[in-house]
Formats: structure tokens, C-alpha cells, sequence
């Protein structure tokens, strides 16, 4: 199985790495050292396994920056002028809104953050399990609160602090949410309505979160949890410090499987 579509989110503030980026979007930053940015290699690597249509939804910064590998990709704008108040789940109804109809009732369509990085093969993991809809989980997780964990096998729940609470008690941690996410065709239609019905009636509205799309879905037996452990390379890059791991030792270790 293939997949046919991915929507990069690159519309996020990058708060917390400003320290590093200054006025440089995470997503355009050098993830070598020198000029491969968080987009580039995203790009790189999804059109080397064939995907026939790259989204990215950016802001007014980000979209239709200029990038090595931005080729034949599809631009959507998150048009919001304050983004504090537009959280990721906010970028995808813009997606999913998109006249090019990217949920289409026929394609394999992957949703995933911008600011991870992994080796490539990762996305082999999406090819098995059967037709589902699917998370990308990795199993080696530190235990922070600011980590999504996923809880349940099938998952139920996912989301920052739930570790040693009462509301996941019982459930198995499965580990991290990579942020990578697999819609199966037929559960296009439920994507679609679970995003408007976060945008029109839940309390976080336009700050809600891709995770709360598939924690719906979850709670409707709808995903299944593809786990990996330490045999892959994976990481996200929120801090300064997460983006000096990347540069000096993730990104060594990944060159070397390119």
C-alpha cells in the first residue's frame, strides 16, 4: 500500500525555539548545518517513496518560502492573523477545506507536524496493519509532561500529563505520538466532520490540536497504534536544546541512512 498524500503543518509560532530561530521559522530552519530545513527533508524523503501530492498549510512567513526542495508542492494558507489563537487542528480544517478536495474518500492521506525529524523507513511502518487509519507511536519516550503519550491497545486516549493519572488508569502507555498520522480512506468523511465539529463547538475551538482529531477517532475504534522503539530514529524539536541535539547528533546519525 501506498501513500498518496501528505499535508506538512508548518504553521506553527515556534515560541519556544525563538531563542535559536529569532525571526526564522522552525520549519526553514537548517536541520545540517548548513541549508537542508525541516521542509527540505520532509520533502526529500516523501517524494522518494512516490507520494503524488505534497501539502504544506504555512502562515503568512512561511507560505510559499522559498525552499530547495519545494518543487511541485501545494501551498495552503492558514490566513489567521493572530496564531497564538490558531492551533494545528485549525491548520488541517484548512486543509481538509481545500478546493483540491485532499480528503477524497480514495487516497492514503499521512497528516504530520513539521518539526520532527526520523529516518525514512519510518514511513514503512504505515504500509501494515491492515486498512485503518493509523498512529505513528514511538515506544522510547521520556517521561515528561510535555510528551503526547498514547494510552490503550486498540488506543483510546492520547494527550500531555496523562501519565500516572486516574483517567488512563488500567490502560497500557503505548509511548509518544510522532505526530505522523495515517487516514484510511474510508474514515475521510468522519475526519472531515470530527474537524468542524472541533472548530464550531468544542472548548478549545480554533486552538484545538491535530491529537484532538485522532483522539475522536480513537474513542470511535477507528485507529490503530503502529509502535517502534529505539531501532528508529526519531525525534521532535521544540527547545533550543532539542534543536542542538538534532544538529550535532541526530542529524549524523540520519545522514548516514540517506
Amino acid at each position: 500500500m501506498s501513500i498518496d498524500k501528505v499535508v506538512i503543518l508548518a504553521a506553527g509560532l515556534g515560541n519556544r525555539i525563538s531563542a535559536v530561530s529569532r525571526t526564522t521559522p522552525k520549519p526553514l530552519l537548517p536541520i545540517d548545518g548548513a541549508d537542508t530545513t525541516f521542509l527540505d527533508f520532509h520533502l526529500e524523503n516523501l517524494r522518494a517513496r512516490g507520494v503524488r501530492e505534497l501539502y504544506i498549510v504555512g502562515n503568512h512567513v512561511t507560505c510559499n518560502a522559498k525552499i530547495r526542495a519545494a518543487g511541485d508542492v501545494r501551498w495552503i494558507l492558514n490566513p489567521t492573523d493572530d496564531l497564538s489563537t490558531s492551533g494545528s487542528a485549525h491548520s488541517a480544517w484548512f486543509a481538509w477545506n481545500d478546493p483540491r478536495a485532499i480528503l477524497d474518500g480514495k487516497s492514503r492521506v499521512v497528516l504530520m507536524d513539521a518539526d520532527i525529524v526520523y529516518e525514512p523507513a519510518i514511513f514503512d511502518l504505515l504500509d501494515g496493519a491492515g486498512a485503518h487509519s493509523k498512529t505513528l507511536v514511538c515506544s522510547a519516550f521520556r517521561e515528561t509532561n510535555e510528551e503526547v503519550l498514547v494510552f490503550g491497545d486498540p488506543p483510546r486516549f492520547h494527550g500531555k500529563g496523562l501519565l500516572g493519572t486516574p483517567l488512563v488508569a488500567g490502560l497500557p502507555c503505548l509511548g509518544e505520538a510522532t505526530g505522523i498520522v495515517l487516514f484510511d480512506p474510508r474514515d475521510h468523511a468522519l475526519v472531515r466532520a470530527v474537524t468542524d465539529w472541533l472548530m464550531k463547538y468544542s472548548t478549545a475551538k480554533t486552538r484545538s490540536e491535530h491529537e484532538d482529531i485522532t483522539q475522536r477517532l480513537m474513542l470511535l475504534d477507528r485507529v490503530r497504534a503502529v509502535s517502534f522503539g529505539e531501532e528508529r530514529l526519531f525525534m521532535e524539536v521544540d527547545t533550543p536544546e532539542e534543536y542542538r541535539v538534532l544538529t550535532e547528533e541526530m542529524w549524523p546519525r540520519l545522514a548516514k541512512l540517506r
